[in-house]
């Protein structure tokens, strides 16, 4: 049933068919119009009343048709089956649901800006045999002057696998956390419980459960950071506190087993402005990989120093890196332990550098070894 006037959220007046196979005509004579083809994504061309005047052939692809034809003069609503696009009075964008559609959002305001806009939309469509299906999508939109008037490129990116893996990790993250952090929880219950004889190993497997819970927890923040998800908490921190209790910690950790780790005699402490979380993620990803690159018997030292404004805080190792791997050590999926690693050093800079408002650097010669660092700024 169409919905009264006072509903409507964009204008719903629309060009006649012959006007817009004049602007079709247009269009298609166009230089750029040569070039929409080659572009991999969906795309539309609309023009003032939101009508589609053209579309290249992914678009048209992904639609089941060989040419224009079914869609010339519609809105995109309509032309992607959107199950509200005949409920408004005057079609796609003119109901009250469509007051919450991304689509409508990026058009309206690039429209009003005359500039690009960018929206995600979820929609519900029916495909050609009347069902429904959830799409879920990443709109932009961008005028394109021409010398016949102003149109809206609009084009289209299915990111319906990234919105069902982001639910399947926070799902995952949820259920894993919450039994391994029981499991850990559980052991420290039972450690007074334990025989003599087998207290080495129920710490080995606290230890172990401690370190599982640690890296889950890592995996979560890296993926949050990446999608410019993390929301920062800044406090006032004692610098060297942290750097003490992450030593401390990490002593009883599985990768530490026969090495040594130190905290510098010189360190002082430092009061920085920062978030907990955050700073404590990166000074455990120095250690742990300051940790994998120590032999047996090594010494591995945590500091903290001021310098002028500055607190650095740093993590060395005996071990000298070659050049080639001196060269790319903060890539994404660069690592020297094979693969599906290599994302301990790029996180500590995402992380510094991207929230913490910090520097990140290293250093790697004899007879020092390597030493990473993070220079925050002081208070």
């Amino acid at each position: 049933m169409n919905e009264k006037c006072e509903n409507l959220c964009a204008p719903g007046g629309r060009m006649s068919i012959t006007d817009v196979q004049a602007e079709h005509a247009r269009i298609k004579n166009h230089t750029c119009s040569e070039y929409f083809d080659f572009f991999p994504l969906p795309l539309l061309v609309l023009d003032s009343c939101r009508q589609i005047v053209f579309a290249n052939k992914a678009f048209t692809d992904i639609a089941g048709a060989s040419d224009l034809t079914p869609f010339l003069a519609k809105r995109p609503g309509e032309a992607m089956g959107c199950v509200y696009s005949d409920v408004g009075a005057s079609g796609c964008g003119t109901s009250r649901y469509c007051r919450e559609c991304g689509a409508l959002r990026a058009i309206l305001e690039s429209m009003e800006t005359r500039e690009k806009s960018e929206h995600e939309c979820q929609l519900l469509c029916r495909d050609e045999h009347g069902a429904t299906e959830a799409k879920d999508l990443r709109v932009f939109v961008s005028p394109w002057e021409t010398p016949d008037g102003t149109y809206y490129v609009l084009t289209l990116r299915d990111i319906g696998d990234e919105k069902r893996r982001q639910a399947l990790e926070r799902i995952f993250f949820h259920d894993i956390l919450n039994s391994a952090g029981g499991a850990r929880n559980l052991v420290d219950i039972l450690m007074n419980e334990v025989p003599e004889d087998a207290r080495e190993i129920a710490h080995m497997a606290k230890s172990s459960l401690f370190a599982l819970v640690d890296e889950i927890q890592k995996q979560k923040q890296l993926l949050a950071a990446e999608r410019n998800e993390y929301a920062t908490l800044k406090i006032t921190l004692q610098g060297l506190e942290i750097v003490q209790s992450v030593v401390g910690e990490f002593r009883t950790h599985p990768k530490a087993l026969g090495k040594n780790i130190h905290l510098d005699a010189g360190s002082v402490n430092v009061a920085v402005s920062s978030d907990f979380s955050l700073l404590r993620r990166i000074l455990v990803n120095m250690l742990i990989n300051a940790l994998e690159a120590t032999q047996a018997g090594g010494i591995v030292t945590a500091g903290l120093r001021r310098e002028k404004d500055r607190a650095v805080f740093w993590v060395g190792n005996p071990a000298v890196m070659e050049k080639s791997v001196r060269l790319q050590v903060f890539k994404r999926s660069f690592s020297t332990k094979g693969q599906d690693r290599g994302l301990g050093t790029y996180s500590i800079k995402l992380l510094a550098e991207n929230y913490l408002g910090g520097e990140v650097g290293f250093s790697s010669e004899e007879p020092a070894g390597t030493i990473f660092w993070v220079s925050l700024p002081a208070l």
